[in-house]
């Protein structure tokens, strides 16, 4: 690619890409600090009642013990499928044609 089809696809992109930057708190300068801060672009937020309600709400739900150890949320409700619910999924998943070409876990035969 010669140096003018790359400025022709740059210039737009990194023009289209300016505005996306303004909205944030941080903006780069030409500075020994690199950037210059400006709180009152940041966005409002939740409040902290609204924040310390829906903690006590996950508390009380039991997935505040998910949340802070960084663990997915279990899924809710649904009924469960029964064992042969499950072996009959995977049959027709192993029918699949990707099915022999994904490697999952260690190679078998070792």
């Amino acid at each position: 690619m010669n140096v003018r089809k790359m400025l022709v696809v740059f210039i737009p992109v990194a023009a289209m890409s300016v505005p996306a930057f303004a909205d944030q708190v941080l903006h780069a300068a030409n500075t020994e600090q690199g950037y210059v801060n400006y709180p009152e672009h940041a966005k409002a937020g939740r409040s902290r009642a609204e924040v310390i309600a829906e903690m006590e709400a996950a508390k009380k739900d039991g997935t505040w013990e998910f949340i802070r150890r960084g663990a997915p949320l279990p899924v809710k409700g649904g009924v469960p499928l029964t064992r042969a619910q499950v072996e009959a999924e995977l049959l027709q998943a192993q029918k699949h044609p990707s099915w022999s070409a994904r490697r999952v876990g260690a190679p078998v035969g070792w």
